[in-house]
């Protein structure tokens, strides 16, 4: 936890950008045949994706809460339901996509409908992901991500809007 915590007071969450552009085939068999599953690196312990055009769903294996419940915890025994977000220009998510199995769902496209979505992750270097590696146990990884799940699920997330973020663009350059 104290690696994790280090770089967001550096400021290294969101550090890493990465631009997911797609167009062509889409990705039905790879889906349906579960390669396009996968858990991601440690660097999306915090992820945060927003499509700028185009669309895609993103497919998630997660425990669902009971309805019935304001607590999302796992209920014993319960299996995780696959859940499908459509992502649309201006569509944004923030999960912790290492803890999650999920696939991008991308459809038959040409170049001028092409899907583009740019992804924010941890930044960090070869030295201190080893070291965060290298110095973590069972015990420390279960206690950080049960926290940072808790505390994902419950976040109020306030995301921007443009017009707040050019004001900000303009503030940082006076």
């Amino acid at each position: 936890a104290y690696m994790l915590a280090k770089w967001i007071e550096q400021g290294h969450h969101f550090g890493d950008l990465s631009i997911q552009i797609h167009y062509g085939s889409g990705n039905e068999q790879k889906l349906t045949s579960g390669v396009a599953w996968h858990t991601d690196a440690a660097n999306s312990l915090l992820h945060l994706a927003v499509t700028l055009r185009g669309h895609r769903v993103l497919h998630s294996r997660r425990i669902q809460p009971s309805n019935d419940s304001t607590i999302r915890r796992p209920v014993r025994g319960q299996q995780p339901v696959e859940v499908l977000e459509k992502q649309q220009p201006g569509g944004v998510y923030l999960s912790s996509s290492t803890l999650m199995r999920h696939a991008p769902q991308f459809f038959d496209t040409d170049y001028e409908a092409r899907s583009i979505a740019i992804h924010a992750r941890f930044l960090y270097t070869s030295e201190e992901v080893n070291k965060f590696y290298h110095i973590r146990t069972n015990e420390s990884w279960d206690k950080m991500t049960n926290v940072l799940a808790s505390t994902l699920s419950t976040a109020d997330v306030q995301i921007p809007s443009l017009a707040q973020v050019e004001s900000q663009l303009l503030q940082m350059q006076a």
